[in-house]
């Protein structure tokens, strides 16, 4: 489950990505968008982000609840 996730959070990223390139373009290039449209796919960009990063604290310190549970640690 944990992989799948991941994978899905990697996908979403990379076409995040390719939508702020868009939006970005579309502003240089062309009248039919504005800049709060790139601000709004940086944001989504940015919190896509900062998901997968709380998934992956989240996998870590599942490991690090399992080894303690098992009996290891420092105290």
């Amino acid at each position: 489950m944990a992989v799948e996730k991941e994978d899905s959070r990697e996908k979403q990223i990379e076409a995040l990505i390719k939508s702020v390139d868009f939006a970005q373009q579309l502003l240089e290039y062309s009248s039919a968008t504005n800049y709060t449209d790139v601000l709004t796919s940086e944001q989504n960009l940015l919190a896509a982000q900062l998901s997968g990063v709380n998934d992956n604290l989240q996998k870590l310190q599942a490991v690090v609840d399992l080894y303690c549970a098992l009996g290891g640690g420092w105290k």
